[in-house]
């Protein structure tokens, strides 16, 4: 049996294990095994090598303290009233124009992005802080849960992104970390305006959803006064995603940077050293829950190598002569497919192995598609029955993930038609890093 075919066999076997509920890491790391015993020919020799030296260069490098490091910023930043502090600043400046607190809530949602990196954190933040005034003024309320859940997606592309970092450092090919988070800037910004557009189509076709402007003005002298409110976020982003970009430091060192500037600042808030070690412990608890992942994944995708099975399957495609932009479709709605019962990190882990080299080999820029991919991955949190972003919005508003659904579907579709956007023109994410003379592009 060919090396290829072992690949496919243990591939949906893995698959089939994480349906029936076996936990990822366990299902990735028994596939891993079963097909280095199955390419081997039963010697031992090699499955102790790799089961026993990748955990160990895994754990012992550095690099991987980035993501508790970008976890703790995320956290504190909620801590720090920064999303209230973005949320009172939009609303300011959007508040009177027909849909605006929803435009606000797209806009709060890119802007606190800039801190965040987490999706699920704007959608919790963002859920609490806006479904009362949104149901106070009068707007639909299923069409407002889809907005505040679907903009959570923003914090994907708006870097610091934990996906962005997480598809970097798992990647087959080397990629500039600081040049992948800009090449987000522009999808972001793309994308909040297609979230707003999709607001006022909503408010077009289904009368009543949205209220009428709110009449009451506010004076210029405050708008101005609210960007103050801005300032901690755009300090931050400039301090982390400046300093990575421009090469001074690496992506680690970088959340580090930010860790430690997120922990002075809530200081100098107040928050209570309590709330502080609470959100460090908290930190470190998920990363504890994600590294086994990130093992289980390595091996897996190092298993997945050796079979060849990416090589021949971007070979298979090269003699169909299948279209590859039909090819990246086919992608899509894998990445879908995962979406219904796998939360993000799982799904970079699992697919980028085997579609990653597929993707290139055809034509697609790296930088495009860890964008485009990443983003496909948080887009896959709001199918049901398991929509990660989905089911982090019911939590903590206490209401049924069902309302939710409902009305995400127009945000759903709104995402989609960005991310074929993005592939059909790549320059959407290559525009600005190339503008700044980024490396590696």
């Amino acid at each position: 049996m060919s090396g290829a075919t072992i690949g496919i066999c243990c591939f949906l076997l893995m698959i089939f294990l994480i349906f029936i509920g076996c936990p990822i890491f366990v299902s990735l790391m028994a596939c891993a095994f079963v097909g280095y015993m199955w390419l081997a020919g039963g010697n031992m020799a090699l499955l102790i090598t790799k089961f026993t030296t990748t955990p160990m260069d895994l754990a012992a490098n550095y690099n991987y303290a980035v993501f508790p490091m970008f976890m703790l910023v995320g956290a504190l930043a909620g801590e720090t009233g920064i999303a209230g502090n973005a949320f009172k600043a939009m609303h300011a400046w959007l508040g009177r124009v027909r849909g605006g607190l929803l435009f606000t809530v797209i806009a709060s949602n890119a802007v606190f992005g800039a801190c965040s990196g987490s999706s699920i954190a704007g959608d919790v933040v963002f859920g609490k802080l806006a479904m009362p005034e949104l149901e106070a003024a009068g707007y639909s309320r299923k069409y407002s849960l889809g907005c505040i859940t679907a903009s959570g997606a923003l914090s994907t592309l708006i870097p610091p992104s934990m996906a962005i970092i997480m598809f970097c450092m798992i990647s087959p090919i080397t990629m500039n970390v600081g040049t992948c988070l800009m090449a987000g800037v522009g999808p972001g910004l793309f994308t909040a305006f297609s979230l707003g557009l999709t607001v006022v189509i909503i408010g077009i076709v289904k009368k009543g959803s949205i209220p009428k402007a709110d009449t009451k003005k506010v004076p210029i002298v405050e708008k101005l006064k609210s960007l103050t409110l801005l300032v901690p976020i755009l300090c931050l982003f400039g301090l982390i995603i400046g300093g990575t970009f421009a090469g001074w430091f690496t992506a680690t060192v970088g959340g580090s940077i930010g860790a430690v500037a997120i922990t002075v600042y809530s200081m100098a808030r107040r928050v209570p050293l309590k709330r502080i070690f609470i959100n460090m412990w908290d930190s470190a608890c998920m990363e504890a829950g994600i590294f086994p992942i990130i093992i289980a994944g390595q091996l897996f995708g190092a298993f997945i190598s050796a079979t060849g099975l990416a090589n021949d399957l971007a070979n298979a495609i090269s003699e169909i002569n299948a279209p590859p932009f039909f090819v990246f479709c086919l992608v899509l709605l894998l990445y879908i497919f995962c979406g219904c019962c796998m939360d993000v990190v799982s799904i970079i882990i699992i697919t980028v192995p085997v579609v990653f080299p597929v993707l290139t080999s055809i034509g697609y820029s790296p930088y495009v598609l860890v964008i485009t991919l990443c983003f496909v991955c948080e887009i896959a949190g709001l199918t049901p029955p398991v929509g990660m972003n989905v089911f982090a919005t019911a939590n903590a508003l206490r209401i049924k993930p069902g309302e939710i659904f409902s009305g995400v579907i127009p945000y759903f579709i709104c995402e989609i038609t960005v991310v074929l956007l993005i592939a059909l023109f790549p320059q959407i994410a290559l525009a600005i890093p190339t503008a700044l003379g980024a490396a590696g592009l």
